[in-house]
């Protein structure tokens, strides 16, 4: 949760310094107040998404990924002792020590309260500020004026607006200054500035210890009344020297409350500057493209990567196993030729464990009468006291652990073993046949931690043989573990090995498997592109040999034909999450256009189509690169839009035209307005400066 917190405040502060040091200066207020939203929503929505862990730079909380079914783990419960339970009433002598209240809290819970208690106070704050403008709003005496209320004020309050009320006292102004603030204050209701106000006051409820939260929302503010000042000369008759002046009179001691949208005096030099600039150059919006890659920069370095099949079968079947004692009370049920035992070992039950075993390993059950019975494993004798009833029993137990066995696996090298474990190897029943083969094997370090899951996956000696000869003969145990659990068997490897890609470690092969991806759909994918993929490789190995003679050029010629089978798997696996398939490649190559995967992946994601491409080739627009293509897409462009400005005769029409007039909003609809003005003009891009100076 913290690491949440802290990484909206960190992509916040991000997007603060960027909008400060590329955009603050430039008077594309609209995009300004668009791009303040977006990077808003994104801090606090980008932590949540997980990435594909090749795009992140954090690793993965798990040593191996895997995905576990849990119907493949047999049910065995980890045993561990439990403390001697204490009387409820204990005697306490003078030499003991008070335990303090205080021991358990750490700095991490102090810092976790404060800042809850912190988004109380503000949430609070908030919600009073909200009720007091309602109440001010539905109180006092109001004016209709169509879909504004403008509400009369007494003393010094500043002039402000909230949803569609304005707040004014009348009496302070003159009729021209009164009107300009009307004005002004309209602009900022039929443009739902509210709403901004109001989201950057959520903002700051839960990251009100950020200072550069609160730097956020008065740049949002500052926009804003930049925005409506510039709206507001662009759209009315008055000048610009006179509202300039009624800026400087409107003065208030009392501010109004933060929600609002005020005649805002603490930026009054700032604004007088904005409505005196220079306007910005359209060739200058090249520095909002600069956010993307700053946002994906803290999203590899801030987001949890999604490690394919991300539960750990360790843990999984440790999760299984529930902490019991070595003595306690059974009850047992008879299905069949399987006997279920539940052992409990405290008084109130809480401790319990579940196990099943076949019927031919409990010899001399006690039917009818108090008897005893025993289980013997490698790792020790469970003893048994109680009877059965038909097919139910129950009584008493005690295991006894078996010191040869634990003596046996200390030899063999299994480390880490603890008393608690004797019980967890009697349970899933390891042997010393199984520890023998594993040596046999090559496996010299077997560990505790590997050991228990492999035993209760049942990895046994033929499995990992089969896997050694399909062409994993380096595969390890603790690889082995979530190779098991996602059920990789030879022919899956031979698959894999046979499309082409005779490398593949056995974590890729875990990927592969937890996305789906076999050998069949590598032969399809590799297929699909495999041209442009040996043209691009035998590029590579040019460049790189022409440098080079001899064994030199072998020796690139090889690191190069490493390095792209290493590309391809990582583009493979991107395309099997972004569902990029074969035919979606294919569809751009039988159109004519040549689209690399970073290519697939970006029209993948933007919804780019081959039917989207070919709409703009039959309006005539021909030649155009993947990139271009991207580029179109993100700014929302289609064919109509070419077609309209065609219709408007224009000629020799380029993509940097499209852009330009879609990313300044110079419709075709603007356009015809301004030739009907009187402004004929042979370029669009006239017609874009016209649009960015709000000329009319």
């Amino acid at each position: 949760m913290m690491f949440y917190v802290l990484s909206v405040a960190l992509i916040l502060a991000g997007c603060l310094v960027f909008y400060k040091l590329l955009l603050q200066n430039e008077t594309f207020f609209p995009l300004n107040r668009f791009v303040l939203l977006i990077c808003l929503a994104l801090s606090f929505g980008l932590p949540l998404i997980p990435v594909p862990q090749q795009w992140s730079f954090r690793k993965a909380n798990v040593e191996v990924p895997a995905v576990v079914d849990d119907s493949k783990v047999p049910v065995v419960d980890v045993p561990q002792p439990t403390p001697t339970v204490q009387p409820k009433a204990a005697i306490s002598t003078g030499n003991e020590q008070q335990v303090s209240f205080f021991k358990d809290i750490s700095l991490l819970k102090v810092l976790f309260w404060a800042y809850w208690l912190g988004v109380i106070v503000f949430a609070i704050n908030f919600l009073f500020q909200l009720c007091v403008l309602l109440y001010r709003a539905y109180s006092r005496p109001v004016i209709r004026d169509g879909r504004f209320r403008i509400v009369e004020l007494a003393g010094n309050q500043a002039p402000c607006s909230f949803g569609n009320n304005i707040f004014i006292n009348p009496e302070k102004y003159d009729w021209d200054t009164y009107n300009q603030i009307i004005l002004h204050e309209k602009i900022h209701i039929q443009q739902g500035h509210s709403y901004d106000i109001l989201i950057a006051e959520l903002a700051l409820v839960f990251q009100w210890f950020n200072p550069f939260a609160w730097m956020y929302r008065k740049a949002m503010e500052d926009n804003l009344e930049f925005l409506t000042d510039n709206e507001l000369l662009a759209n009315s008759d008055i000048e610009p020297s006179s509202y300039q002046m009624s800026l400087v009179k409107v003065s208030a001691p009392h501010f109004p409350a933060s929600l609002t949208t005020n005649y805002n005096q603490s930026i009054l030099k700032k604004r007088l500057v904005m409505m005196n600039a220079k306007k910005s150059n359209v060739n200058s919006t090249w520095k909002y493209l600069f956010i993307v890659p700053l946002l994906l920069v803290f999203v590899a370095f801030l987001n949890e990567p999604k490690a394919y099949g991300k539960n750990d079968a360790k843990s999984k079947t440790a999760e299984r196993f529930q902490l019991i004692d070595n003595q306690g009370t059974w009850f047992a049920t008879i299905k069949g030729d399987k006997v279920n035992i539940r052992f409990e070992s405290d008084e109130d039950g809480n401790s319990t464990s579940s196990h099943t075993f076949s019927l031919a390993d409990l010899k001399n059950l006690p039917r009818g009468s108090e008897g005893t019975f025993s289980i013997t494993r490698d790792a020790g004798t469970m003893n048994f006291t109680g009877k059965f009833e038909n097919n139910t029993g129950m009584g008493s137990y005690k295991f006894s652990p078996n010191a040869d066995f634990t003596s046996f696996l200390t030899k063999e090298g299994v480390s880490g073993i603890k008393e608690k474990d004797n019980l967890v190897f009697f349970m899933i029943n390891v042997k010393r046949g199984y520890v023998t083969s594993l040596k046999g094997l090559g496996y010299s370090q077997i560990s505790k931690d590997n050991l228990i899951p492999l035993v209760a996956l049942n990895v046994t000696p033929e499995y990992i043989q089969s896997l050694k000869k399909a062409g994993l003969p380096d595969v390890s145990l603790g690889e082995l573990i979530p190779l098991k659990a996602l059920d990789v068997d030879a022919e899956f490897v031979k698959g894999i090995k046979e499309s082409g890609y005779s490398k593949i470690t056995a974590n890729k092969m875990v990927t592969f498997k937890a996305q789906g991806i076999d050998g069949a759909y590598l032969k399809s994918a590799k297929m699909a592109d495999a041209e442009s993929r040996e043209a691009d490789a035998t590029d590579r190995v040019k460049s790189k040999a022409e440098k080079a003679s001899g064994k030199t050029i072998e020796k690139t010629a090889r690191k190069a034909a490493k390095d792209d089978e290493d590309d391809e798997l990582g583009n493979l696996i991107a395309r099997k999450v972004m569902n990029i398939t074969p035919e979606y490649a294919k569809g751009f190559a039988d159109k004519g256009l040549k689209v690399s995967d970073d290519g697939l992946l970006s029209m993948k994601a933007l919804g780019v189509t081959p039917e989207y491409f070919e709409s703009f080739k039959t309006a005539g627009l021909n030649n155009l690169t993947a990139e271009q293509v991207t580029s179109l897409k993100a700014l929302g462009v289609t064919a109509s839009d070419f077609t309209e400005f065609k219709k408007l005769g224009f000629k020799n029409i380029s993509i940097e035209n499209i852009l330009s007039a879609k990313a300044t909003g110079t419709s075709p609809t603007f356009v015809a307005s301004m030739k009907k003005k009187g402004h004929n003009y042979s370029s669009i891009e006239d017609y874009v400066k016209m649009k960015v100076l709000a000329i009319d």
